[in-house]
């Protein structure tokens, strides 16, 4: 990923509120769930606050945006902030995220994205399209990556939420050995037009 200077993260923590923050962390302090570092919001508002530069949405006119796997919304709480209109998709299936997808006024659908399933009818198409750290692209025993097959009917069906212009960025989480993002899978995304940079894979429409 290009560096970029960061601005500082007060001013976007400062957008929260602090009170119910606190209480959130305070219920997850010492937590053994494997989701509960979740609750170090200007951690991972930090780590997000590059994507949102790289993209260019602290200067870019209003967009529409969809983040599929958006977690607890980090990056898509940093986005509205440069005034874009964001949508997440996500399982409702843990606490945390739930909390934080509305102490940060967010806006997702439920559900879940499996092969050769379409998505939710979202009722709107969107400027950009993101993943980050994806993994919906495994076998339900995550015993395997997506094959060929699995990626073109996803990347056909997310096509059909893109307007015209708009640029898809996927940061694929290929696992160890890689086996999660094989070789046949990128030359397919190669063919399709995409940029690939290691597990990033960009698309315009």
């Amino acid at each position: 990923m290009k560096l970029f200077h960061s601005p500082r993260i007060e001013p976007f923590l400062a957008k929260i509120d602090n009170r119910r923050l606190r209480e959130i962390q305070r219920r997850y302090a010492g937590s053994s769930d494997r989701y509960a570092k979740y609750a170090d919001v200007e951690h991972w508002l930090k780590i997000n606050l590059p994507r949102v530069q790289e993209l260019k949405l602290d200067r870019s006119p209003p967009k529409q945006i969809l983040d599929l796997g958006c977690g607890a919304g980090f990056f898509l709480f940093l986005a509205k902030q440069f005034g874009h209109q964001c949508l997440g998709l996500d399982v409702g299936d843990f606490l945390l995220s739930n909390e934080l997808i509305e102490l940060f006024g967010l806006e997702r659908v439920t559900g879940r994205i499996r092969a050769f399933q379409p998505l939710p009818d979202f009722g709107r198409k969107f400027d950009l399209i993101t993943a980050f750290s994806a993994a919906f692209n495994r076998s339900e025993d995550e015993s395997r990556g997506w094959n060929p097959e699995e990626w073109n009917f996803f990347l056909d069906d997310v096509d059909r939420y893109l307007r015209l212009g708009g640029q898809i960025l996927l940061e694929i989480n290929s696992g160890k050995e890689k086996r999660y993002f094989p070789a046949e899978v990128r030359d397919v995304l190669l063919k399709r037009g995409a940029r690939v940079d290691g597990e990033r894979v960009y698309f315009r429409s």
